[in-house]
């Protein structure tokens, strides 16, 4: 075995053959490449064959040294004792000579499959890892749950696609889900891509969201960016609704309401003693009443901010394994819409018709209690009938250790 630099050839066949995250890609690296950002790909190879793959991001840190970084890497088994030490050890050696303080390694190992509600419902071996990486000094940080500006989150949402028809997938939804998927449908909400040109457009959503929750993370550049890095395996969707449309979908069903009404008040005048019938009548009176208000509103909504109303947007990334869901926003003022359900069902049926495996809808806090800060977010997802990836988390290996200890000791200050 040698521990080497990779082509990007290399790299990019072998995380497309092994699972990996999107991070750990030729676009994630010819990306870094174009901003001129410290970017490495590293692997082990046994003859032409490499086994092992991995993206490091470096960047400087503490005056004269630099700080390395790699997002859900390495990849190779974790479990293969040899390869885990003859990749860490080497890699090092490497980083030290590169003037590394310290590195950061977050592999795409899983620890547990959760319920929605936070219950174990599988869990794997994960101690033999821990142990061999702490041997050669990379210390596990522990089992964090909530969101942190210094790690990712621990704990994915993520729908098991495998085997599964839209139709399969639609009915394991729960109720509500379901329910609320269908209603968009018959409201005709729609779904399209926006261009380049058009990211502000999801950008005004995304900081809906952000004054929301009370956060802020990306400008509209970095978004920008993004799109422009992933290419073809990155999409900004907005789900939007037509109010012409809806109108029109309205009054056709006003009109045949009004006309079942209609028959079923004359029934009622030649037999005004069949019960039945009136409470038949009444229903379809109020039915009615509902529908005139709906088409009232609607009408007073078109004339106040439009034909054309957008309603969520998202920008998603995938790569041969997975589809993830990363940042998005909706106007809280056209909630009746719902449409955040409709992007994702049109982006779980896209992601089924690519042959993925896994819908990412990437990261939860990991409390499961009442008092969640996200709470509603999980619940969210968890209506389309996804489970809980608890990833293994994060190690950190000092490179430089008195150099390492002073910076995390003027970092406490």
């Amino acid at each position: 075995m040698k521990f080497c630099n990779l082509t990007i050839d290399e790299f990019e066949s072998f995380v497309n053959d092994h699972f990996s995250h999107y991070t750990q890609s030729k676009a994630h690296y010819a990306g870094r490449q174009a901003l001129n950002l410290d970017v490495h790909l590293v692997g082990v190879k046994e003859g032409d064959k490499v086994l092992a793959a991995c993206l490091l991001n470096g960047a400087p840190s503490f005056k004269f040294f630099n700080y390395f970084y790699t997002h859900k890497g390495p990849v190779f088994d974790h479990h293969d004792k040899a390869l885990v030490d003859f990749f860490y050890t080497h890699l090092t050696n490497y980083l030290k000579k590169h003037k590394g303080l310290f590195v950061l390694v977050d592999p795409y190992v899983t620890r547990n499959h959760l319920d929605g509600d936070g219950h174990v419902t599988e869990s794997f071996e994960v101690d033999d890892i821990i142990t061999g990486m702490e041997r050669l000094g990379y210390k596990h940080q522990g089992y964090s749950v909530g969101y942190s500006m210094d790690s990712q989150a621990r704990f994915l949402s993520v729908l098991d696609l495998t085997d599964k028809t839209d139709a399969e997938l639609l009915k394991e939804m729960e109720y509500k889900t379901r329910r609320n998927i269908n209603k968009t449908i018959e409201m005709g909400v729609q779904m399209r891509d926006l261009s380049d040109d058009e990211i502000k457009k999801f950008f005004r959503l995304y900081k809906m969201a952000e004054d929301k929750h009370d956060f802020s993370l990306f400008d509209l550049q970095t978004f920008k960016r993004m799109k422009q890095m992933y290419g073809d395996n990155a999409r900004v969707v907005m789900t939007y609704i037509d109010l012409n449309d809806y109108l029109k979908r309205l009054n056709d069903q006003l009109s045949a309401k009004r006309t079942d009404y209609d028959k079923a008040a004359a029934e009622l005048a030649e037999n005004p003693d069949y019960r039945k019938l009136k409470n038949k009548t009444a229903e379809l009176e109020k039915a009615v009443a509902q529908l005139e208000k709906k088409v009232a509103e609607t009408d007073a909504l078109r004339a106040s901010d439009g034909d054309i109303l957008e309603l969520a947007s998202a920008i998603y990334v995938f790569n041969n394994h997975e589809l993830y869901y990363l940042s998005s926003g909706s106007n809280p003022a056209y909630n009746q819409f719902m449409g955040a359900y409709n992007m994702q069902w049109e982006m779980i049926k896209f992601a089924n018709q690519l042959g993925l495996k896994r819908y990412n809808f990437y990261g939860v806090s990991g409390d499961f209690t009442e008092s969640s800060p996200d709470l509603g977010v999980a619940k969210f997802k968890k209506g389309f009938n996804a489970y809980i990836d608890e990833q293994l988390g994060d190690f950190i290996k000092p490179l430089n250790p008195a150099a390492y200890w002073l910076y995390k000791k003027m970092k406490k200050k």
